[in-house]
């Protein structure tokens, strides 16, 4: 089954895939193998991303938070989740869902109307449920139904493989195959918390995070570092950018862009920028539009190429 997945062999997410809705499916599903240890940028998606661990292990800071993935464990991401990847060598098979085709598929089958959800917050499915629900299953399942030729047929099928996926998860939810989190630090996630909600105040220092918390600059810088591999400012700094990357890519004017998303000195933005991505905004929006044009209107009929 495997080789109806595409592979990807040491890839390292780059900002402008985090920040691209899916290309022109509404399901996606990749395998992807690391032999090296790396760390993600500080990314969210705009799509529920569920990364299945086939071996190895991964660690993942979300909102003061770690959380080590073991084989067989399944790990629910939902869209906007901020968060950071720690990678040991791995294989994941990792399958993200448009939301909006999501919510759809609940609405007409009638699973909402029954009151069921898709989870809006980060969890871990134990080996145990995933193995009795026969989780990664379904996920091939769903990388198979990309050779499906007909496109209506196709997104039948992603119908009602999400209706089952819904049920699943509404089922080991239940039974409390739930996993928690390696450690926690209640400090770091009312600080990431606040980050995330005012990111885009231009005036928030860590100075000001400090005080918000009543603790010592020092100790919070010391603190928060531990518990998401970052320092304040380039966690303050990835959000901004990523952000205001996605506004460009909206559409949005490069100076609304940056003003709106927390960098008062247009000349000090331009100059992170490039540091950051080697390129300039301008630049920027041109490799999407390039990229864009790149895509394949519809999916292959055969299965991918195993590397």
């Amino acid at each position: 089954m495997r080789s109806f997945v595409t592979p990807y062999a040491d890839q390292n997410i780059t900002p402008e895939e985090a920040n691209r809705r899916l290309p022109w499916d509404k399901v996606v599903v990749g395998w992807y193998s690391n032999r090296r240890v790396h760390q993600s940028v500080t990314h969210y998606h705009p799509y529920h991303e569920y990364i299945y661990m086939v071996s190895g292990k991964a660690r993942y800071y979300v909102s003061g938070g770690q959380y080590e993935l073991h084989p067989g464990e399944l790990m629910l991401i939902p869209p906007k989740v901020v968060h950071t990847g720690y990678y040991d060598t791995y294989d994941r098979l990792i399958i993200q869902i448009d939301d909006a085709f999501w919510q759809q598929t609940l609405e007409t089958s009638g699973l909402g109307a029954a009151g069921c959800t898709i989870p809006d917050r980060l969890l871990i499915f134990h080996e145990d449920a995933g193995y009795k629900w026969k989780v990664r299953s379904l996920i091939e399942q769903a990388a198979a139904a990309l050779t499906i030729p007909d496109e209506a047929e196709r997104e039948q099928m992603y119908r009602l493989l999400l209706s089952q996926l819904t049920m699943i998860i509404r089922q080991i939810i239940r039974e409390d195959g739930l996993g928690n989190p390696t450690s926690t630090n209640a400090l770091v996630a009312s600080v990431t918390n606040y980050i995330q909600q005012h990111f885009r105040d231009p005036d928030l220092t860590v100075t000001q995070l400090a005080q918000y918390a009543y603790v010592s600059r020092e100790h919070l810088s010391r603190i928060f570092k531990e518990y998401t591999m970052q320092s304040i400012h380039d966690y303050l700094t990835e959000l901004r950018m990523q952000s205001c990357r996605q506004d460009i890519a909206d559409g949005k004017q490069i100076l609304s862009a940056c003003t709106e998303n927390g960098f008062s000195n247009y000349s000090s933005f331009l100059k992170t920028f490039r540091k950051l991505y080697g390129m300039t905004p301008a630049d920027y929006r041109s490799h999407l539009n390039a990229l864009d044009t790149k895509v394949s209107p519809a999916p292959s009929a055969g299965p991918a190429p195993l590397l």
